[in-house]
């Protein structure tokens, strides 16, 4: 597929940056421009060129990596999460004006928006260009065609709200996670319900695959994280340690972290690969509400509350 070309876009800003702190077992540095709200959303292109992150305030910022530099800010209202396609051609975000925002490289012209009946908690795109999205409102996960904006019929079976939608990474599977407790796989093609998962006691805030699709991880309101065998959909771990709710999980493209963003305003980390109790990394000074590994898998990115975004160097 097309690799965007990145130099027609103009720089509007320079970060403001700290350098990374030595003395941290994740050396970090924190970004402080860019949001004027808690930022709630954040992902890296799939080539690592780009990282994007959405906050509450209606704005969605694109860096350049490594070095930062803002090369565009976009503008909706009230944004809950972003999403870049595996093209690295489209960014598209959702946001509580119950709307899907849609941006085409090189991200200078208006974006396309598509209804949903609700605030929207969740976006994702697949591989084969469906996009998703979800949250309240009716409680379905709703889907289009991305290349033409066809809407296809809804993922219907959730009795509540819905928080989170992933994709596995051959678009085999739709996983999707909410207010009702379970996690509920579809056959991404025919949009069929396979099976339903239980084992959170609380709301289920989002989901993870590891690059080889092999393992799915739930962050649950009540401050679990469920690791999953997809091979049978067996829960394989349940992870404790943060001292409030998990609003977001991710995986390391090696699958050896799982990264968690807690309420506790700290990031939690698991080597999946051994037991062990988990690291917890301190630095944002609120509620933290996102977190991506770099595709390379060098950086973690984090977002937060304190509307700041911070970097973690990979060990």
């Amino acid at each position: 597929m097309r690799t965007p070309s990145r130099a027609p876009m103009r720089a509007l800003a320079l970060s403001v940056v700290t350098g990374f702190a030595q003395d941290a077992p994740w050396p970090a540095r924190e970004l402080r421009d860019g949001h004027m709200g808690q930022v709630e959303g954040v992902s890296f292109s799939s080539d690592g060129s780009l990282l994007a992150s959405a906050d509450n305030s209606g704005i969605v910022v694109v860096r350049s990596v490594p070095t930062m530099t803002i090369v565009a800010r976009l503008r909706g209202k009230n944004f809950s999460e972003v999403a870049w396609s595996a093209d690295a051609a489209t960014l598209v975000a959702g946001g509580f004006d119950s709307l899907v925002y849609v941006w085409r490289w090189p991200l200078d012209q208006p974006p396309r928006t598509l209804p949903y009946p609700g605030p929207v908690e969740t976006v994702a795109l697949a591989p084969d260009g469906v996009l998703f999205a979800a949250g309240g409102g009716d409680r379905a996960i709703r889907r289009w065609r991305l290349s033409t904006g066809q809407e296809l019929p809804p993922l219907q079976g959730h009795t509540d709200d819905v928080y989170a939608v992933r994709v596995s990474p051959k678009s085999r599977w739709v996983v999707s996670g909410g207010r009702d407790r379970t996690i509920r796989i579809w056959d991404a093609h025919s949009g069929r319900l396979v099976r339903v998962l239980h084992g959170h006691d609380d709301s289920v805030y989002d989901l993870a695959f590891s690059r080889d699709g092999a393992l799915l991880v739930s962050g649950c309101r009540d401050g679990t994280i469920g690791v999953w065998n997809t091979q049978g959909w067996r829960l394989q771990r349940l992870l404790h340690g943060p001292e409030n709710s998990v609003h977001a999980v991710a995986m390391s493209p090696d699958s050896h972290w799982l990264a968690a963003a807690s309420f506790d305003n700290r990031v939690w980390i698991w080597p999946l690969t051994m037991s062990g109790e988990p690291l917890s990394l301190a630095g944002h000074r609120r509620k933290v509400s996102g977190v991506a590994f770099s595709p390379d898998g060098h950086l973690l990115a984090s977002v937060a509350s304190d509307t700041t975004i911070r970097l973690w160097r990979v060990p």
